[in-house]
């Protein structure tokens, strides 16, 4: 029996090693490089930019790739901004392969 429950521990284990490497539950690399399609101004008051999502994005992540070195306001009216510019969508719902509207941020 205690054959069985270790033979059991080493295909879970195997299974989550397979899973992370697979899945990719483990963290992105900072330098990867963000896809654009295309730059528009939907108003001059809410440029954006259109982002394929990939595994690993997030709202916060690609947003601050976007507006390195700018000054953002807050987490809240980056979240708004975002579902201002993509109303049919949840900024925490956030779809692999799906392409989005990022807000940019001018420094002033």
């Amino acid at each position: 029996m205690k054959r069985f429950f270790a033979f059991l521990v080493i295909i879970f284990i195997l299974f989550i090693i397979y899973y992370d490497v697979r899945i990719g539950t483990l963290p992105v690399p900072k330098n990867e490089t963000i896809e654009a399609t295309e730059v528009v101004a939907q108003t001059p008051s809410n440029p954006y930019k259109e982002i394929k999502v990939k595994a690993g994005d997030t709202l916060l992540s690609i947003v601050e790739k976007l507006n390195e070195g700018k000054q953002m306001t807050s987490i809240e009216s980056v979240i708004i901004d975002f579902e201002k510019l993509n109303p049919d969508s949840e900024a925490e719902l956030l779809q692999m392969g799906k392409t989005y509207k990022f807000p940019l941020y001018i420094s002033e």
